[in-house]
Protein backbone atom coordinates (compact mmCIF):
# COMPACT_ATOMS: atom_id res chain seq x y z
CA UNK A 1 0.00 0.00 0.00
CA UNK A 2 1.32 3.06 -0.81
CA UNK A 3 0.85 6.13 0.94
CA UNK A 4 0.98 9.56 -0.70
CA UNK A 5 1.38 12.57 1.88
CA UNK A 6 0.17 15.99 0.15
CA UNK A 7 1.52 18.90 1.52
CA UNK A 8 -0.31 22.30 0.87
CA UNK A 9 1.52 25.34 2.19
CA UNK A 10 -0.72 28.47 2.55
CA UNK A 11 0.82 31.74 3.10
CA UNK A 12 -0.55 33.45 6.30
CA UNK A 13 -0.40 37.32 6.74
CA UNK A 14 0.77 38.23 9.83
CA UNK A 15 -1.29 40.25 12.52
CA UNK A 16 -0.23 43.55 11.39
CA UNK A 17 -0.89 43.06 7.65
CA UNK A 18 -4.02 41.51 8.83
CA UNK A 19 -5.02 44.63 11.05
CA UNK A 20 -4.08 47.10 7.79
CA UNK A 21 -6.12 44.81 5.20
CA UNK A 22 -9.29 45.09 7.27
CA UNK A 23 -8.91 48.49 8.28
CA UNK A 24 -8.74 49.56 4.47
CA UNK A 25 -11.83 47.36 4.02
CA UNK A 26 -13.62 49.62 6.65
CA UNK A 27 -12.06 52.66 5.40
CA UNK A 28 -13.32 51.86 2.05
CA UNK A 29 -17.00 51.21 3.11
CA UNK A 30 -17.11 54.20 4.98
CA UNK A 31 -16.15 56.24 1.43
CA UNK A 32 -19.08 53.83 0.02
CA UNK A 33 -21.38 55.06 2.55
CA UNK A 34 -20.90 58.93 2.12
CA UNK A 35 -21.68 58.36 -1.09
CA UNK A 36 -25.10 57.37 -0.18
CA UNK A 37 -28.09 58.97 0.11
CA UNK A 38 -31.53 58.57 1.37
CA UNK A 39 -34.98 60.38 -0.02
CA UNK A 40 -37.44 60.72 2.38
CA UNK A 41 -40.48 62.58 1.46
CA UNK A 42 -38.97 64.09 -1.59
CA UNK A 43 -35.78 65.49 0.81
CA UNK A 44 -32.48 63.75 0.46
CA UNK A 45 -30.06 62.90 2.90
CA UNK A 46 -26.35 61.70 3.50
CA UNK A 47 -24.03 61.29 6.00
CA UNK A 48 -22.39 64.00 7.24
CA UNK A 49 -20.34 64.65 10.46
CA UNK A 50 -21.61 61.40 11.64
CA UNK A 51 -24.96 62.34 11.35
CA UNK A 52 -27.59 62.45 8.90
CA UNK A 53 -27.94 65.91 7.15
CA UNK A 54 -30.33 67.13 4.32
CA UNK A 55 -28.28 68.21 1.76
CA UNK A 56 -29.79 71.26 -0.49
CA UNK A 57 -28.90 72.90 -4.03
CA UNK A 58 -25.96 70.39 -4.81
CA UNK A 59 -25.48 72.42 -8.05
CA UNK A 60 -23.74 75.04 -5.33
CA UNK A 61 -22.04 72.29 -3.46
CA UNK A 62 -17.98 73.31 -4.51
CA UNK A 63 -15.87 70.01 -5.40
CA UNK A 64 -12.56 69.92 -4.32
CA UNK A 65 -9.26 67.77 -3.96
CA UNK A 66 -7.05 69.23 -2.15
CA UNK A 67 -4.28 66.30 -2.17
CA UNK A 68 -3.95 67.49 -6.29
CA UNK A 69 -3.88 71.39 -5.84
CA UNK A 70 -2.48 71.62 -9.30
CA UNK A 71 -5.84 69.94 -10.50
CA UNK A 72 -7.82 73.74 -9.62
CA UNK A 73 -10.77 71.59 -9.04
CA UNK A 74 -12.31 74.19 -6.83
CA UNK A 75 -11.66 77.01 -9.32
CA UNK A 76 -13.31 75.10 -11.88
CA UNK A 77 -16.31 74.01 -9.85
CA UNK A 78 -17.15 77.52 -8.98
CA UNK A 79 -16.48 78.43 -12.06
CA UNK A 80 -19.01 76.02 -13.08
CA UNK A 81 -21.45 77.14 -10.60
CA UNK A 82 -21.16 80.98 -11.52
CA UNK A 83 -21.96 79.47 -15.35
CA UNK A 84 -25.02 77.98 -14.45
CA UNK A 85 -26.57 80.67 -12.53
CA UNK A 86 -29.10 82.15 -14.53
CA UNK A 87 -27.90 81.85 -17.96
CA UNK A 88 -24.13 82.71 -16.45
CA UNK A 89 -24.65 86.31 -17.49
CA UNK A 90 -22.69 87.22 -14.33
CA UNK A 91 -19.78 86.34 -15.36
CA UNK A 92 -19.72 89.57 -17.96
CA UNK A 93 -21.91 91.79 -15.83
CA UNK A 94 -19.91 91.62 -12.45
CA UNK A 95 -16.26 90.16 -13.62
CA UNK A 96 -14.74 91.12 -10.39
CA UNK A 97 -17.23 90.05 -8.01
CA UNK A 98 -17.01 86.54 -10.25
CA UNK A 99 -13.03 86.92 -9.11
CA UNK A 100 -13.52 86.95 -5.89
CA UNK A 101 -15.44 83.98 -5.52
CA UNK A 102 -13.40 82.18 -7.82
CA UNK A 103 -10.16 83.39 -5.82
CA UNK A 104 -11.86 82.80 -2.36
CA UNK A 105 -12.82 78.45 -3.85
CA UNK A 106 -9.44 78.35 -4.25
CA UNK A 107 -7.95 79.74 -0.95
CA UNK A 108 -10.44 77.23 0.91
CA UNK A 109 -9.33 74.42 -1.06
CA UNK A 110 -5.44 75.41 -0.59
CA UNK A 111 -5.52 76.20 3.35
CA UNK A 112 -8.30 73.38 4.24
CA UNK A 113 -10.45 76.45 4.76
CA UNK A 114 -13.71 74.61 3.96
CA UNK A 115 -16.55 73.36 5.60
CA UNK A 116 -16.92 69.79 6.29
CA UNK A 117 -17.22 67.42 3.21
CA UNK A 118 -20.42 66.13 2.24
CA UNK A 119 -22.33 69.26 3.68
CA UNK A 120 -21.91 71.85 1.28
CA UNK A 121 -18.04 70.57 -0.16
CA UNK A 122 -17.71 67.43 -1.82
CA UNK A 123 -14.49 65.62 -2.72
CA UNK A 124 -14.10 64.94 -6.25
CA UNK A 125 -13.77 60.88 -5.09
CA UNK A 126 -17.49 61.67 -3.83
CA UNK A 127 -18.82 63.68 -6.92
CA UNK A 128 -20.76 62.49 -9.61
CA UNK A 129 -18.80 64.69 -12.06
CA UNK A 130 -15.91 66.60 -12.59
CA UNK A 131 -16.19 70.28 -13.32
CA UNK A 132 -13.05 70.11 -15.99
CA UNK A 133 -14.71 67.85 -18.06
CA UNK A 134 -17.90 70.17 -18.57
CA UNK A 135 -16.16 73.81 -18.15
CA UNK A 136 -12.93 73.95 -18.62
CA UNK A 137 -11.88 75.70 -21.86
CA UNK A 138 -14.67 78.37 -20.79
CA UNK A 139 -13.10 79.23 -17.43
CA UNK A 140 -9.76 79.19 -19.07
CA UNK A 141 -10.82 81.89 -20.86
CA UNK A 142 -12.05 83.82 -18.41
CA UNK A 143 -9.28 83.60 -16.06
CA UNK A 144 -6.73 84.66 -19.30
CA UNK A 145 -8.93 88.37 -19.64
CA UNK A 146 -9.54 88.59 -15.88
CA UNK A 147 -6.61 87.60 -13.52
CA UNK A 148 -7.01 86.41 -9.87
CA UNK A 149 -5.52 88.91 -7.77
CA UNK A 150 -4.66 89.13 -3.72
CA UNK A 151 -7.38 91.50 -3.61
CA UNK A 152 -10.02 89.33 -4.82
CA UNK A 153 -8.92 86.58 -2.16
CA UNK A 154 -8.67 89.52 0.52
CA UNK A 155 -12.40 91.01 -0.35
CA UNK A 156 -13.67 87.07 -0.44
CA UNK A 157 -12.56 86.38 3.05
CA UNK A 158 -14.29 89.47 4.55
CA UNK A 159 -17.87 88.34 3.03
CA UNK A 160 -16.99 85.08 4.49
CA UNK A 161 -16.32 86.48 7.81
CA UNK A 162 -19.58 88.64 7.06
CA UNK A 163 -21.67 85.56 6.32
CA UNK A 164 -20.44 83.71 9.34
CA UNK A 165 -22.00 86.52 11.38
CA UNK A 166 -25.39 86.47 9.89
CA UNK A 167 -25.31 82.76 10.56
CA UNK A 168 -24.80 83.92 13.97
CA UNK A 169 -27.42 86.31 14.39
CA UNK A 170 -29.68 85.07 11.62
CA UNK A 171 -28.92 81.21 11.22
CA UNK A 172 -28.47 82.35 7.41
CA UNK A 173 -25.37 83.28 5.94
CA UNK A 174 -27.70 85.55 3.43
CA UNK A 175 -31.57 85.03 3.58
CA UNK A 176 -34.06 85.93 0.62
CA UNK A 177 -32.45 90.02 0.62
CA UNK A 178 -28.34 90.65 1.71
CA UNK A 179 -28.20 91.33 5.51
CA UNK A 180 -25.85 92.50 8.08
CA UNK A 181 -24.17 96.03 7.62
CA UNK A 182 -20.63 94.91 7.53
CA UNK A 183 -21.95 93.21 4.44
CA UNK A 184 -23.50 95.53 2.71
CA UNK A 185 -20.73 97.62 3.35
CA UNK A 186 -18.04 95.52 1.70
CA UNK A 187 -20.73 94.61 -1.09
CA UNK A 188 -20.78 98.10 -2.23
CA UNK A 189 -17.63 99.21 -1.16
CA UNK A 190 -15.43 96.27 -2.97
CA UNK A 191 -17.74 96.43 -6.62
CA UNK A 192 -20.01 99.62 -6.41
CA UNK A 193 -23.18 96.96 -6.44
CA UNK A 194 -25.96 98.88 -4.50
CA UNK A 195 -29.23 98.41 -3.02
CA UNK A 196 -30.75 98.65 -6.84
CA UNK A 197 -28.16 95.89 -8.36
CA UNK A 198 -29.17 93.66 -5.40
CA UNK A 199 -32.15 93.42 -6.72
CA UNK A 200 -30.60 91.01 -9.41
CA UNK A 201 -31.20 87.43 -8.08
CA UNK A 202 -27.88 86.11 -10.01
CA UNK A 203 -25.45 88.56 -7.30
CA UNK A 204 -27.55 87.10 -3.91
CA UNK A 205 -27.60 83.44 -5.32
CA UNK A 206 -24.04 83.38 -6.22
CA UNK A 207 -23.02 84.62 -2.84
CA UNK A 208 -25.61 82.68 -1.11
CA UNK A 209 -23.58 79.70 -2.99
CA UNK A 210 -20.10 80.64 -2.36
CA UNK A 211 -20.30 81.78 1.43
CA UNK A 212 -21.33 78.17 2.57
CA UNK A 213 -18.05 76.76 1.60
CA UNK A 214 -16.19 78.55 4.02
CA UNK A 215 -15.80 76.41 7.56
CA UNK A 216 -18.71 78.09 10.32
CA UNK A 217 -16.25 76.56 13.52
CA UNK A 218 -13.07 77.67 12.30
CA UNK A 219 -14.33 81.24 11.23
CA UNK A 220 -16.52 81.89 14.37
CA UNK A 221 -13.15 80.55 16.13
CA UNK A 222 -10.94 83.25 14.51
CA UNK A 223 -13.69 85.89 15.61
CA UNK A 224 -12.72 84.92 18.99
CA UNK A 225 -16.22 83.56 19.67
CA UNK A 226 -16.37 82.12 23.22
CA UNK A 227 -16.50 78.27 23.62
CA UNK A 228 -16.30 77.25 19.72
CA UNK A 229 -15.67 73.32 19.68
CA UNK A 230 -12.42 72.50 17.51
CA UNK A 231 -10.08 70.20 17.19
CA UNK A 232 -6.18 70.60 16.87
CA UNK A 233 -6.78 70.08 13.24
CA UNK A 234 -8.90 72.37 12.83
CA UNK A 235 -6.86 75.02 15.18
CA UNK A 236 -3.47 74.23 12.87
CA UNK A 237 -5.41 74.87 9.48
CA UNK A 238 -6.66 78.22 10.58
CA UNK A 239 -3.60 79.60 12.07
CA UNK A 240 -2.57 81.48 8.39
CA UNK A 241 -6.99 82.61 7.95
CA UNK A 242 -6.29 86.28 8.50
CA UNK A 243 -7.27 88.10 11.40
CA UNK A 244 -11.03 89.39 11.43
CA UNK A 245 -10.72 93.15 11.75
CA UNK A 246 -11.52 94.69 15.35
CA UNK A 247 -14.52 96.05 14.02
CA UNK A 248 -15.79 92.47 12.97
CA UNK A 249 -15.05 91.20 15.75
CA UNK A 250 -16.91 93.76 18.00
CA UNK A 251 -20.27 92.76 15.42
CA UNK A 252 -20.26 89.40 17.50
CA UNK A 253 -21.63 91.30 20.13
CA UNK A 254 -23.77 93.67 18.33
CA UNK A 255 -26.90 91.27 17.75
CA UNK A 256 -28.21 88.11 20.10
CA UNK A 257 -27.56 84.79 18.72
CA UNK A 258 -30.32 83.49 16.66
CA UNK A 259 -33.37 82.23 18.17
CA UNK A 260 -32.84 84.37 21.11
CA UNK A 261 -34.21 87.66 19.89
CA UNK A 262 -37.14 87.98 22.15
CA UNK A 263 -34.89 88.76 25.12
CA UNK A 264 -32.98 91.14 23.84
CA UNK A 265 -36.04 92.70 22.28
CA UNK A 266 -37.43 92.35 26.13
CA UNK A 267 -34.41 93.95 28.03
CA UNK A 268 -33.89 96.43 25.44
CA UNK A 269 -37.37 97.74 25.77
CA UNK A 270 -37.47 98.10 29.42
CA UNK A 271 -34.15 100.02 29.28
CA UNK A 272 -36.15 102.39 26.41
CA UNK A 273 -38.76 103.12 29.02
CA UNK A 274 -36.10 103.34 32.29
CA UNK A 275 -34.24 105.67 30.25
CA UNK A 276 -37.65 108.13 29.56
CA UNK A 277 -37.95 111.37 31.14
CA UNK A 278 -40.45 110.49 33.92
CA UNK A 279 -39.22 106.46 34.54
CA UNK A 280 -38.47 108.05 37.99
CA UNK A 281 -42.21 108.16 38.43
CA UNK A 282 -43.05 104.76 37.33
CA UNK A 283 -43.52 102.29 40.12
CA UNK A 284 -42.42 99.02 39.30
CA UNK A 285 -42.72 96.02 41.44
CA UNK A 286 -40.97 92.98 40.75
CA UNK A 287 -43.06 90.53 42.74
CA UNK A 288 -46.31 91.75 40.28
CA UNK A 289 -43.34 91.82 37.25
CA UNK A 290 -39.94 89.42 38.20
CA UNK A 291 -37.24 91.08 36.29
CA UNK A 292 -33.97 89.74 37.86
CA UNK A 293 -34.08 86.53 35.55
CA UNK A 294 -33.82 88.40 32.47
CA UNK A 295 -30.88 89.99 33.25
CA UNK A 296 -29.11 87.10 34.94
CA UNK A 297 -29.95 84.86 31.23
CA UNK A 298 -28.56 88.45 28.97
CA UNK A 299 -25.58 88.68 30.38
CA UNK A 300 -24.73 84.80 29.94
CA UNK A 301 -26.04 85.01 26.29
CA UNK A 302 -23.86 88.06 25.57
CA UNK A 303 -20.96 85.97 27.60
CA UNK A 304 -21.96 82.89 25.44
CA UNK A 305 -23.48 83.13 22.59
CA UNK A 306 -22.92 79.84 20.26
CA UNK A 307 -24.40 78.34 23.48
CA UNK A 308 -27.48 80.07 23.07
CA UNK A 309 -27.60 79.42 18.93
CA UNK A 310 -30.71 77.93 16.97
CA UNK A 311 -28.46 75.01 15.57
CA UNK A 312 -25.80 74.64 18.39
CA UNK A 313 -26.27 71.32 18.89
CA UNK A 314 -27.17 70.26 15.64
CA UNK A 315 -23.97 71.73 14.06
CA UNK A 316 -22.02 70.81 17.57
CA UNK A 317 -20.92 74.20 17.60
CA UNK A 318 -20.28 74.59 21.18
CA UNK A 319 -17.76 73.10 23.33
CA UNK A 320 -20.21 73.75 26.69
CA UNK A 321 -23.85 72.18 26.44
CA UNK A 322 -25.93 74.18 24.29
CA UNK A 323 -29.00 75.41 25.85
CA UNK A 324 -31.98 73.73 24.32
CA UNK A 325 -34.62 77.10 23.09
CA UNK A 326 -37.71 75.32 23.78
CA UNK A 327 -37.00 74.16 27.32
CA UNK A 328 -36.05 78.08 27.63
CA UNK A 329 -39.21 79.67 26.26
CA UNK A 330 -41.21 76.74 28.45
CA UNK A 331 -39.14 77.89 31.26
CA UNK A 332 -39.25 81.25 31.03
CA UNK A 333 -42.58 82.21 28.49
CA UNK A 334 -44.81 83.32 31.75
CA UNK A 335 -42.42 85.89 32.83
CA UNK A 336 -41.93 87.38 29.23
CA UNK A 337 -45.89 87.51 28.66
CA UNK A 338 -46.29 89.40 32.32
CA UNK A 339 -43.15 91.83 31.20
CA UNK A 340 -44.31 92.62 27.74
CA UNK A 341 -47.94 93.25 29.01
CA UNK A 342 -45.74 95.99 31.41
CA UNK A 343 -43.92 97.80 28.88
CA UNK A 344 -47.27 97.46 26.70
CA UNK A 345 -48.53 99.61 29.33
CA UNK A 346 -46.21 102.25 29.83
CA UNK A 347 -44.85 102.41 25.93
CA UNK A 348 -48.77 103.15 24.58
CA UNK A 349 -49.58 105.37 27.63
CA UNK A 350 -46.13 107.29 28.98
CA UNK A 351 -44.26 107.20 25.68
CA UNK A 352 -44.62 107.86 21.52
CA UNK A 353 -43.84 104.17 20.48
CA UNK A 354 -43.42 106.04 17.12
CA UNK A 355 -39.96 106.93 17.96
CA UNK A 356 -38.55 103.46 18.64
CA UNK A 357 -40.18 101.32 15.89
CA UNK A 358 -39.18 98.32 18.10
CA UNK A 359 -41.74 99.19 20.54
CA UNK A 360 -44.00 98.20 17.48
CA UNK A 361 -42.59 94.51 17.43
CA UNK A 362 -45.37 91.93 17.08
CA UNK A 363 -43.91 90.17 20.29
CA UNK A 364 -45.76 93.28 22.29
CA UNK A 365 -49.04 93.14 22.76
CA UNK A 366 -51.48 95.47 21.66
CA UNK A 367 -53.25 98.06 24.25
CA UNK A 368 -56.80 96.24 24.79
CA UNK A 369 -59.34 95.69 27.21
CA UNK A 370 -58.48 92.22 28.29
CA UNK A 371 -54.47 93.63 28.77
CA UNK A 372 -55.84 96.52 31.00
CA UNK A 373 -57.96 94.50 33.15
CA UNK A 374 -55.03 92.22 33.80
CA UNK A 375 -52.88 95.08 34.92
CA UNK A 376 -55.54 97.43 35.98
CA UNK A 377 -54.15 98.88 39.10
CA UNK A 378 -50.61 100.15 36.78
CA UNK A 379 -52.72 100.94 33.83
CA UNK A 380 -55.24 103.28 36.02
CA UNK A 381 -51.46 104.91 37.77
CA UNK A 382 -50.25 105.50 34.23
CA UNK A 383 -53.25 106.97 33.12
CA UNK A 384 -53.32 109.12 35.84
CA UNK A 385 -49.72 110.40 35.65
CA UNK A 386 -50.20 111.10 32.12
CA UNK A 387 -52.95 113.84 32.74
CA UNK A 388 -51.01 115.35 35.05
CA UNK A 389 -47.79 115.63 33.02
CA UNK A 390 -50.17 116.50 30.58
CA UNK A 391 -50.99 119.48 32.84
CA UNK A 392 -47.77 120.82 33.65
CA UNK A 393 -46.63 120.34 29.92
CA UNK A 394 -49.19 122.84 28.72
CA UNK A 395 -47.92 125.44 31.70
CA UNK A 396 -44.19 124.97 29.70
CA UNK A 397 -42.93 123.55 32.72
CA UNK A 398 -39.70 121.70 32.24
CA UNK A 399 -39.10 118.07 32.57
CA UNK A 400 -37.32 118.11 36.21
CA UNK A 401 -39.47 120.11 37.33
CA UNK A 402 -42.46 118.19 37.05
CA UNK A 403 -40.22 115.12 38.16
CA UNK A 404 -39.76 116.65 41.08
CA UNK A 405 -43.15 118.00 41.92
CA UNK A 406 -45.05 115.12 40.96
CA UNK A 407 -42.35 112.74 43.07
CA UNK A 408 -43.54 115.20 46.20
CA UNK A 409 -47.51 114.12 44.79
CA UNK A 410 -47.12 110.45 44.68
CA UNK A 411 -44.62 110.40 47.58
CA UNK A 412 -43.07 106.94 46.01
CA UNK A 413 -39.82 105.91 47.47
CA UNK A 414 -37.39 106.79 44.97
CA UNK A 415 -36.00 103.28 45.01
CA UNK A 416 -39.03 101.63 43.87
CA UNK A 417 -38.85 103.12 40.32
CA UNK A 418 -38.43 101.37 37.24
CA UNK A 419 -35.51 104.27 37.07
CA UNK A 420 -34.00 102.65 39.89
CA UNK A 421 -34.29 99.51 39.89
CA UNK A 422 -33.12 98.94 36.60
CA UNK A 423 -29.89 101.12 37.12
CA UNK A 424 -29.25 98.75 39.46
CA UNK A 425 -29.95 95.90 37.55
CA UNK A 426 -27.39 97.56 34.44
CA UNK A 427 -24.51 98.09 37.31
CA UNK A 428 -25.02 94.05 38.76
CA UNK A 429 -25.12 92.23 35.55
CA UNK A 430 -23.10 94.60 33.24
CA UNK A 431 -20.47 92.71 30.85
CA UNK A 432 -17.35 93.36 30.41
CA UNK A 433 -16.45 95.87 27.71
CA UNK A 434 -20.55 95.76 26.91
CA UNK A 435 -21.57 97.41 23.40
CA UNK A 436 -24.72 98.59 22.42
CA UNK A 437 -26.82 95.08 21.44
CA UNK A 438 -29.45 95.87 18.42
CA UNK A 439 -32.85 94.25 18.40
CA UNK A 440 -32.62 93.95 14.83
Amino acid sequence: MVSETMSCSVALASPSDALIEYSSYILEEINDLLKVEYNKKGRKYRVVNNTLQRIRQEDKHLIICPEQLELKLSFYSAFMILYNIGNGEILTRYPEFCCTILSLAQTLEENHWYEEENSSVLHLKNSKIDPRQLIKEEADKFIEQYPLTETHTTQGINLLICSKLNFLHTDHHIGTKLEGYYMKFYIEKYFNINDEALSYPDVLIALKSCVHWGNIKGILYKLEVPHIQTTPELIENFKKFPDPSPELKQSVYERYPSGTSKYCLLKKSIETLADSPYAQLIPFDQTTYPIEWLYRLCKDIESNPIKYHLRSKAKQLSDIPPVSLAELTMKYNSLSSKLFQFIALAANVLIDSKDHSFLQNSKIPKLNQELINENDKIYKYLVDLRKKIDIYETKSWGTEDIVARLQQEYNHSSSDTLFAQISELRQVYARPNQSVISTT
